[in-house]
């Protein structure tokens, strides 16, 4: 399956489990390991941090970055900026895996720190070989949590949104008990007067197994996060700012359900926008009809080339033949730019409706106007995008 695929590549990239640690099931008597508690003590001064984190029974800095003794600078640096996205393991620990992986030779003193530091732990007593393992565990555990929680703000952040919101469940907007549904067991609307929209988009969703994990992990994670933290709604501060509410209320959305079915569908497409206009609040007088940024270069969009360097050209062509105005400069900087241009063609294809949508008070705004720029939206999304684009 599809989802199956999308999430378990991003785990992938993000979970690991650490093959170069191991509890050693020799034991072996204190008294022969001085030597190699020395030889630890002068890595711990050479390398302030990496011993303790071991004792302190982290994975090794293989386990935190997700990659292996053979990988190349490129693939360390890469997996250094996910994990800086995207883990519970402390920032130090973090760049302390990047220093010691990303240089040959601190790798192969790290390595060494690794093997003398599991030949010592074959002196620890059976207690304390327990608890450094147990402790690793919960570490990796902890771990693959988070990359869960990561992946699903990542990409379901209206489900995210909805909860901050205190919306009902999807369950509970079907009238489904969850804790009566059998394994595999296909998840009908057993509620009258449901909008039959809103219970069919749920259902697609809960009915695709993936799907059912991912939206289960997070009513369970975060449930249990509010429970027990106040402070939790640092975790979707920045959902904030899509509408008039601020703060969860229990029974915002109830009965609502071409507003909860709008923000369940399109919430990427607002989030996007408010973020682009956000950013670049000088392109609003160029979203016109008449006026864009490729009108004020005399640009055709069409004969633009698909390729990136032959695009790049195509425009700066068409700006050596401009007077140098700030307005011509200002189209040049973000046509020339391949990621502003692609955020500026979006807005382009969907300011007319989201903005519309944008502009809604989740409060205030009746079923017919939420259905007619959602019939506006439906219709560009189907037919221009083909989903989120």
């Amino acid at each position: 399956m599809a989802e199956e695929k999308k999430f378990e590549e991003w785990m992938r990239f993000y979970t690991c489990d650490d093959p170069y640690w191991e509890v050693p099931a020799r034991y072996m008597d204190q008294s022969r390991i001085g030597r190699l508690e020395k030889k630890l003590e002068k890595y711990d001064r050479l390398y302030p941090g990496c011993v303790d984190d071991l004792y302190d029974g982290l994975p090794t800095y293989y386990g935190v970055l997700c990659v292996s003794k053979n990988d190349s600078r490129e693939v360390i640096e890469k997996a250094y900026a996910r994990k800086k996205k995207c883990s519970v393991y402390p920032d130090d620990v973090i760049e302390r895996a990047y220093e010691m992986l990303s240089d040959k030779k601190k790798r192969s003193t790290y390595n060494e720190i690794i093997s003398t530091f599991l030949k010592i732990m074959m002196a620890f007593t059976a207690v304390e070989k327990r608890e450094i393992a147990e402790d690793h565990d919960d570490w990796l555990e902890r771990e693959k949590k988070s990359a869960t929680m990561g992946y699903i703000m990542e990409n379901h952040r209206a489900w995210l949104y909805l909860f901050y919101l205190g919306a009902p469940t999807f369950y509970k907007i079907l009238g489904v008990n969850r804790a009566k549904l059998k394994n595999g067991e296909e998840v009908k609307c057993k509620k009258k007067n449901v909008d039959p929209r809103l219970a069919e988009e749920i259902c697609r969703i809960l009915n695709n197994p993936q799907l059912r994990f991912e939206y289960d992990f997070m009513l369970d994670e975060l449930s249990k996060l509010f429970d027990e933290n106040p402070l939790a709604n640092e975790l979707i501060q920045h959902l904030r700012g899509y509408g008039s509410s601020s703060r969860r209320k229990k029974a915002f959305l109830k009965g609502e359900d071409a507003m909860y079915l709008m923000l369940l569908k399109y919430f990427d497409y607002l989030a996007r926008y408010e973020e682009i206009m956000n950013e670049h609040p000088d392109w609003e007088e160029y979203l016109g009809k008449n006026k864009t940024f490729y009108t004020v270069l005399n640009l055709d969009v069409v004969s633009i080339p698909p390729d990136r360097r032959e695009a790049e050209n195509y425009i700066r062509h068409a700006y050596k033949n401009k007077k140098r105005t700030e307005e011509v400069n200002l189209a040049y900087s973000v046509l020339k730019n391949s990621r502003l241009r692609e955020d500026y063609d979006w807005l382009l294809n969907h300011r007319k409706w989201v903005s519309v949508m944008h502009e809604l008070n989740l409060e205030e705004a009746n079923s017919a106007q939420i259905n007619e720029v959602m019939e506006i939206a439906d219709a560009v999304v189907d037919t221009r995008t083909k989903g989120f684009s």
